[in-house]
């Protein structure tokens, strides 16, 4: 293995942190567009994000 691959644990690490800052992303998004559609006085039917895959 080469020195500057990550080791199997680190790369898991890496994968979770990716996909928790995509769900971040994702319920940050959700919130500013409700808060937006209640500012409006509407009522936001919004689709729901697209599931994350599991891992293998």
């Amino acid at each position: 293995m080469a020195d500057d691959q990550p080791v199997p644990i680190e790369q898991a690490r890496i994968e979770r942190c990716r996909q928790t800052d995509v769900s971040h992303a994702a319920a940050l998004h959700r919130a500013r567009a409700e808060r937006a559609a209640r500012d409006a006085g509407t009522s936001a039917v919004l689709p729901q994000p697209a599931r994350l895959q599991e891992p293998a």
